[in-house]
Formats: structure tokens, C-alpha cells, sequence
């Protein structure tokens, strides 16, 4: 074979390879815009879902205990809890009715400290992750048959990173002060 037929071999498999190349990366573009797409269809659909009667819409009067305080109290014990949904990465559960409920007096979204640089505030990553322990209470809202109703929570009736949340239920069996949780009779949602 001559250098000119080997040239044009080359330049041959370069421009299959260069085809291959741009295939896959439109693919990924196709692929990121469905994606989206998916993205917005899911929160417009949490956005209609109908809340669960748990869900009120006035303004919870009872006392609310701070999260560290409550997390002592017994499996069983009434208890109202105020706060945002914040405290972790992810605060909702996906197809759980599940949220993490953080104690504004316990620890700081991080949109609310001078040097701000996150995005994603509502993880309060710039507390120790002691404090964030601390200052969390896993919410969750039950069926009428005992069991986590499974819906995911992010979007329906207003709820999502940030908001402020009133909580009024029961510290759920097998609740211990290093893992919360509330089985909520109300929620609340600040608009």
C-alpha cells in the first residue's frame, strides 16, 4: 500500500470515527432533553397529586419542641415540631411519603450564612454533620393501612426544599433519640 492509499484509509476510518463520535454525543443531548423533559413532567404531576389528608390548611397553634428536645421524648409521645425541610442532600424520600424536617434554632441552610457558595442550601453542609444529626427529624405520613403512603412528597401541596414546616403528630415505635422519626398527624406548609 502507498502512503497516499493509506491517507486516505485514515482519514477514511477518522471520519467514521468522527460520525460515531458526533452519534453519541447528539445521543447524549437527546438523552439530557428527555431528561428534562422528565424532570418537569414528575414535579407538575407532585404539583397535582391531591395532599394527603394529613396535610392542613391553618396554621398549627400548639407549642412547638425544639428538634434536639424531642428527639429525648418516648415512642408514643405527642409532639409539634417547626422547621425546614432541610438537614441532607436529598430531604424527600422518592415514592415514600417522606421528608426530613430540620430544627431552624439547630442548624443553618447555608443560603442564610454571609459567605454562601452552595447549591443545594436546604443540605446545611456547612453545619458539622454532628450538629445536622442532631437537628433532623425524619417525617413520615401514613396510610390508613399503618404503612409510609407511597407517594413522594417533593411539590405536593406547596412542600419542597426550604419550606417552612409545623409538624403535629406521634415519636413513631421503635423511634430512638440517634434515629428520629414523627408519624405526622398534620403538616403544615408556610406559602
Amino acid at each position: 500500500m502507498t502512503n497516499a492509499e493509506l491517507g486516505k484509509l485514515n482519514s477514511g476510518n477518522q471520519k467514521e470515527k468522527g460520525d460515531e463520535e458526533m452519534k453519541k454525543v447528539l445521543g447524549m443531548f437527546v438523552l439530557a432533553a428527555l431528561t428534562v423533559g422528565c424532570g418537569r413532567k414528575a414535579a407538575e404531576q407532585a404539583a397535582s397529586i391531591p395532599p394527603p389528608p394529613q396535610f392542613v390548611n391553618m396554621a398549627l397553634e400548639a407549642e412547638a419542641k425544639p428538634i434536639p428536645e424531642a428527639r429525648k421524648l418516648a415512642p408514643g409521645t405527642k409532639v409539634v415540631l417547626k422547621g425546614r425541610v432541610m438537614g441532607v442532600r436529598e430531604p424527600f424520600a422518592k415514592e415514600r411519603a417522606l421528608f426530613v424536617l430540620g430544627d431552624e434554632g439547630t442548624i443553618t441552610p447555608c443560603n442564610a450564612m454571609a459567605d454562601d457558595h452552595c447549591p443545594m442550601p436546604w443540605d446545611a453542609c456547612c453545619d458539622p454533620v454532628a450538629i445536622r444529626s442532631v437537628g433532623t427529624a425524619s417525617i413520615e405520613l401514613l396510610g390508613e393501612d399503618g404503612r409510609v403512603l407511597p407517594i413522594g412528597l417533593k411539590g405536593v401541596g406547596g412542600l419542597k426544599e426550604l419550606s417552612k414546616v409545623t409538624v403535629a403528630g406521634n415519636v413513631a415505635p421503635g423511634s430512638t433519640a440517634e434515629a428520629f422519626v414523627v408519624i405526622a398527624s398534620a403538616v403544615f406548609v408556610e406559602q
